[in-house]
């Protein structure tokens, strides 16, 4: 269970588990008790160290614990930390096999915040925004120089997710793919068929990231560098920690989307659940084991060569 019982005096105290830069849940209010490394020569930076999982287990006063996704050896902890009621913050590329997700979903356990952050993102939070004045979800998205590896591709799957509706099939091999270029030559790495209909083709190619969303009546292009209706204006791009009561500091190097996925998990305290008023919110453990059950599937269609359904 939760540690629910917390006094009127108790200060949100959370540990670290790997190296995990302290300064975002810092920003985020989050009093910083200490850091279990899991290696010897780890710099404990200014967090005192605990011997081993079990100090840290036993230490009360910690009710969340930030998670080197990265690290297999911080991401083994993972079941002990869940069955102990503390809430856990997921940072970086968190655990992307479907085994594994899938068993600490079953597990009973308190609130889980995973470092699924371009949600946060000013454009895509302006893209969210934009689809209801679009007439809802989009008939096709096309992404150029969306970076490589995983983690990115488990963040443009949450993306398009959020965007288009459930994913239904996927492909990653160029005789399963419905094109293979885009318009100027782009290679397409992989594409996402959703539920709706929606096709979402992905390439690597002439970065910075720009997707373009194409909807019956109108065309949105969006990516770091802003967000604009294609043949009309400029979108403002809001702050993705100015949130309803006020803006969070984001310290140099931090991103913003983890300060603000740690302050949603603050008002887990005491067994409440993850806020989902306004989006975004902080993605959990469903939103993860989506991104897995897909890059499972690409990596099958991968090695087939074959159209693969994720359902």
């Amino acid at each position: 269970m939760a540690r629910k019982d917390r006094g009127p005096g108790h200060l949100p105290t959370l540990a670290l588990l790997g190296d995990v830069d302290p300064g975002a849940p810092r920003a985020a209010g989050w009093q910083i008790a200490g850091r279990l490394p899991t290696t010897p020569y780890d710099d404990p930076r200014d967090a005192p160290a605990y011997v081993d999982l079990d100090e840290l287990l036993a230490d009360t006063r910690v009710d969340a614990v930030a998670v080197d996704g990265a690290d297999p050896r911080a991401a083994e902890a993972l079941p002990a930390l869940r069955r102990a009621g503390l809430l856990l913050l997921l940072v970086g590329a968190a655990p992307l096999n479907l085994g594994p997700v899938r068993e600490l979903r079953a597990m009973p356990g308190a609130e889980v915040a995973v470092g699924l952050l371009q949600r946060w993102e000013p454009w895509a939070v302006t893209v969210a925004a934009a689809l209801p004045l679009a007439g809802g979800a989009p008939l096709q998205v096309t992404v150029r120089g969306w970076p490589r590896g995983p983690t990115a591709a488990a963040e443009l799957v949450d993306l398009a997710s959020s965007w288009c509706g459930d994913v239904a099939a996927v492909a990653a091999a160029p005789e399963a793919l419905p094109v293979r270029t885009l318009p100027g030559g782009a290679r397409v790495a992989w594409s996402l068929l959703t539920a709706g209909g929606a096709t979402v083709l992905v390439s690597n190619d002439d970065a910075p990231p720009l997707v373009r969303l194409s909807f019956a009546t109108a065309r949105l292009e969006a990516g770091p560098l802003g967000a604009r209706w294609v043949g009309g204006a400029e979108l403002t791009l809001p702050s993705p920690t100015d949130r309803r009561e006020r803006p969070l500091p984001v310290p140099p190097g931090v991103p913003a989307g983890l300060v603000a996925a740690a302050h949603a998990l603050l008002g887990a305290v005491g067994g409440v659940e993850l806020p989902t008023g306004a989006w975004p919110w902080a993605a959990d453990l469903g939103d993860l084991l989506v991104a897995a059950r897909v890059l499972e599937a690409l990596r099958t269609s991968a090695a087939t060569g074959a159209l693969v359904r994720t359902g």
